[in-house]
């Protein structure tokens, strides 16, 4: 058993970034408020729905893995939910966290959803997003009699499902164990050795493509500086003596440092230099910003006059252990 822990999407982590900094009465506040429920709603029922997961109970070797990004020869990427990979068959699982009354058209293609309020909306079809990333892997194992599967789960307990065609699996988060144990005794052979078990696995994390946020936003339209999370990231802390300070309610920390780098990280650039260390988070002294970024032993090129420093991936725990 193993399993690689679902992280926070770099698109939900780039908003949260952005709404902790993002200037009062900004045109498109209300818009990244709004994209950032949905993202993080979406989120929560994948956590929802990975919690079960470690209460399968199975004899058999598999993996777990979550937000797998591949790409096809037609140069379009699948992005798939989660992926349950064990010497039996592969399961391909669609996340979704909806409420309301969810009917699904077979002839249509279409979804829908019926909301207390009698308000019907339409969404994108779960179905069919399942069975395109069924036909890539079926494709991607061609060379192997591979049992491909594929399912819908639900993770919002108010998500009511009506009509719908049985060509894929679709049930509630509930349901997951027991699905499993049904694809068991269906496949009761296995099809591939431990050793192809791992080598298939290496293979589908090797050609992972993290996705990059594309998005870029004016610096001028949010705050700078190391934000103080007592005032609700509205006041700048000043940085005095190796410690970040904030006059209002003198709230004082060190770590705090690592999450605005990280604002910078998302919003700004994954380099930096000492001036531009100093004219984002508002440090006089060139020795004292000198002297910051060497403590935490960020990789860099150029010389000591011209270095750039490059912010690592996983940041925060980078920075940890320098505190």
């Amino acid at each position: 058993m193993s399993f690689v822990l679902r992280k926070k999407p770099l698109k939900l982590l780039w908003l949260e970034a952005l709404l902790r900094r993002l200037n009062e009465g900004d045109p498109e506040l209300s818009y990244y408020t709004e994209k950032f429920r949905r993202l993080y709603a979406g989120f929560a029922g994948e956590q929802r729905v990975d919690r079960e997961w470690y209460e399968i109970i199975c004899p058999n070797t598999f993996f777990v893995l979550h937000n797998i990004v591949l790409e096809n020869t037609a140069k379009h990427f699948h992005q798939v939910d989660t992926l349950f990979v064990c010497r039996h068959f592969i399961l391909v699982v669609e996340i979704k966290n909806i409420n309301g009354r969810l009917d699904f058209d077979g002839a249509t293609f279409q979804c829908t959803r019926t909301k207390s309020d009698g308000t019907v909306e339409g969404f994108p079809n779960a179905i069919t997003q399942i069975q395109r990333h069924m036909q890539f892997f079926k494709t991607f194992f061609k060379n192997y009699s591979f049992p491909i599967e594929g399912a819908v789960i639900f993770s919002n307990p108010s998500a009511i499902i009506a009509n719908h065609p049985n060509t894929v699996p679709i049930f509630h988060v509930s349901g997951l164990q027991s699905h499993i144990q049904h694809l068991f005794t269906k496949y009761t052979k296995p099809v591939i050795s431990d050793e192809q078990l791992t080598y298939f696995v290496q293979q589908i994390k090797a050609r992972h493509q993290p996705q990059e946020v594309l998005t870029h936003i004016d610096s001028s339209r949010f705050r700078h500086g190391v934000l103080c999370p007592k005032c609700h990231y509205k006041k700048q802390m000043f940085f005095y003596r190796g410690v970040w300070r904030c006059v209002v309610c003198h709230y004082v920390s060190t770590e705090i440092f690592a999450e605005a780098l990280l604002d910078y990280q998302l919003l700004v650039s994954r380099r930096i230099t000492n001036s531009q260390l100093r004219a984002f988070f508002g440090i006089d002294s060139s020795d004292a910003a000198n002297r910051l970024l060497r403590k935490f032993h960020f990789p860099s090129t150029g010389t000591t006059k011209d270095r750039v420093y490059h912010l690592p991936d996983n940041l925060i725990e980078f920075m940890k252990p320098f505190f």
